[in-house]
């Protein structure tokens, strides 16, 4: 039998594509695990007064002791401050991670959504996974490809740190005309409730009743006639301007 022949591999795989040691990671103490919870800490201090652990476990659907150790190596990575029975804030350098991880996020679902016509109601979780690996300069490249959206496509900013007048309809009086900006509960399930009840961004909607007790309000969809009754999640997770001052404002 003759003996195979030996050749030469030519072929090597990318330094970014190798087996990481654990020298490797050290290298890198921003975990995807670090980046969710400065990003979640932040969005909660957006609907939060003051952001305590037991927020912070319920949003990330974890425990509170998970919380405490997370949150110590928060804190020595100067991401927050925290003080016990006092709440948790993000530093200016935890701020600014989570507006960078929230612009990258809010793009790849526009790219999702506008380019690769995914279900509007179906690309928040695959956005949470792409926006640990996207660098600035990518991102820079989206947004350009893009023509610079203002928004996701749930009508969030892409620049958290633009200041947004937009109320909760749960604030909206009963005769008042209003225009859907933007839902801020981004769960899947949520949103595809939110699609079928036509309250998605763009959408007029009049307030036509509340009721005394329970926080059910109904809306009726001017576009299409049809009035629908909610609840106090969804009146609180839909966000709205009055009509006038919507107009020319290419953000909605």
């Amino acid at each position: 039998m003759a003996s195979r022949e030996m050749k030469e591999v030519l072929l090597r795989v990318p330094a970014s594509c190798r087996p990481k040691s654990g020298k490797d990671h050290e290298k890198s103490p921003i975990t995807e695990s670090i980046e969710d919870y400065t990003e979640g800490i932040f969005r909660l201090q957006e609907e939060l007064p003051e952001v305590g652990t037991g927020d912070i476990a319920k949003y990330m659907c974890c425990t509170s002791a998970s919380v405490t150790t997370m949150l110590k190596r928060l804190s020595d990575l100067n991401l927050v401050e925290h003080t016990p029975y006092q709440g948790v804030r993000l530093t200016e350098k935890g701020e600014a991670l989570s507006v960078s991880l929230l612009r990258k996020h809010r793009l790849m679902e526009r790219l999702l959504v506008d380019f690769l016509e995914l279900p509007w109601d179906d690309v928040h979780d695959l956005a949470c996974k792409l926006e640990h690996y996207i660098s600035e300069e990518v991102a820079d490249n989206i947004a350009k490809a893009l023509g610079y959206p203002t928004t996701c496509p749930h009508g969030n900013p892409i620049d958290a740190t633009e200041p947004n007048d937009s109320i909760r309809i749960s604030d909206v009086a009963v005769g008042e005309t209003f225009v859907v900006t933007k839902i801020s509960d981004e769960r899947p399930e949520f949103l595809t409730y939110i699609l079928d009840i036509r309250l998605v961004p763009k959408t007029t909607v009049t307030v036509k009743a509340r009721t005394p007790f329970g926080d059910v309000m109904t809306v009726e969809v001017l576009s299409t006639g049809e009035q629908v009754a909610i609840g106090r999640d969804v009146a609180n997770s839909v966000w709205v301007k009055p009509t006038r001052e919507v107009a020319g404002d290419d953000r909605v």
